[in-house]
């Protein structure tokens, strides 16, 4: 059994040279197990990130931290869409401060090592980022996070917490496809592998590969849309949903940030379960029908058997054709086999809407009709 992750929920059709001027057509050297769609997924988290204004990071922005060695990274953040963007203050580290809530004085700060935009930049980071590591030996702890440095009330910054020695971790099992008719993304569940630590409140922000708009509302059984999602597939990346949770152990805060992404999904087309086949110059051939919904390149995967009593079917071999189609229409699957069975059947069946990145759902074949073999 291959299993289809999101990553590779519709990857691309191996092409080969072949006889059909406008079918694209692979034969694989070995038969290909059967293709299962993952359709859950497990993320987990344990960092949060919070967007603040200017004046907000002078005043003092909260941050509660559940480890030791904590590390905040603070970015210039880019809020307008259009391609005139506000002038962003670059950040000077020297002027960051933490804050112990709890009173505690420290002359030496709380900021073990603070790294400039020179040193984040040649980490990889070429946001204008600056970072701190926090130096604490509490694990549960309140800080404030501010600046001295003067930042323009309307400017943003992105506030970035990731405690890696925290056990506070935030796991989310969801669906990793939703149903275009169903405005409702399901989650399993959202909890914090360690018990003891309960959550308080959970908000929610769709990211739209189209930039679309909706209201999210967090239920107890995932998150509700506003209004139907109007992109479909993955051609132009996926949708994510971004989650803030809100927890508390021992009377502390713990705050987590966790990005969900998902496929909105639609049957662009189904294969009908009956199919026929012939046989001609060392080639068996599968006819598949097609109904299409919205036109596009589809392609689907099968595996051809054989059988001389109709009970024992033998495999023999797996092709993988793609076809664009306008309307409803047929795959002529050719399978270059020297064969010689009474009857042949098609299994592990594989349909891919390839316009729009999309595993579709195939039927079942009709194995109580019994297959055709046309002279």
């Amino acid at each position: 059994m291959k299993k289809l992750t999101l990553l590779t929920l519709c990857c691309g059709l191996v092409t080969a040279a072949n006889a059909y001027s406008n079918d694209v057509v692979y034969q694989f050297k070995q038969v290909q197990p059967r293709v299962e769609k993952n359709t859950t997924q497990s993320i987990t988290s344990n960092e949060y990130w919070i967007t603040v204004s200017g004046k907000q990071l002078r005043n003092g922005v909260d941050l509660p931290l559940s480890a030791p060695n904590s590390f905040v990274r603070v970015a210039p953040k880019i809020t307008h869409k259009n391609d005139e963007q506000p002038y962003i203050e670059p950040l000077d580290v020297r002027s960051l401060k933490l804050i112990s809530v709890d009173g505690l004085q420290n002359e030496e700060g709380f900021a073990e090592h603070v790294f400039a935009q020179k040193e984040m930049d040649d980490a990889g980071f070429s946001d204008g980022s600056v970072a701190l590591k926090v130096k604490s030996n509490k694990a549960l702890q309140k800080f404030v996070l501010k600046t001295e440095q003067y930042l323009d009330d309307s400017s943003h910054y992105l506030v970035h917490v990731k405690e890696k020695e925290s056990n506070a971790i935030l796991n989310v099992v969801s669906v990793n496809e939703m149903k275009n008719t169903s405005n409702l993304f399901a989650f399993q569940s959202l909890k914090f592998t360690d018990p003891s630590i309960k959550v308080t409140n959970v908000s929610a922000r769709l990211k739209s590969p189209t930039n679309q708009s909706v209201d999210v509302n967090v239920t107890q059984n995932g998150a509700k849309f506003s209004e139907p999602l109007d992109y479909v597939g993955a051609i132009n990346g996926l949708y994510e949903l971004e989650l803030q949770v809100d927890a508390i152990q021992s009377n502390m805060p713990i705050k987590r940030t966790i990005k969900v992404p998902f496929v909105n999904s639609k049957q662009t087309a189904k294969t009908l379960p009956d199919y026929n086949f012939k046989e001609l110059n060392n080639t068996v051939s599968a006819s598949v029908q097609l109904a299409v919904n919205e036109p596009g390149k589809f392609s689907i995967q099968a595996t051809l058997q054989g059988s001389d009593d109709g009970k024992r079917f033998h495999n023999i071999a797996t092709v993988e054709m793609a076809k664009t189609f306008s309307s409803d229409g047929k795959f002529e699957i050719p399978f270059n086999v020297s064969s010689n069975f009474k009857e042949y059947r098609l299994t592990n069946l594989t349909l891919k809407d390839h316009s729009r990145l999309l595993v579709l759902e195939t039927p079942k074949p009709q194995y109580n009709l019994k297959p055709k073999l046309l002279p």
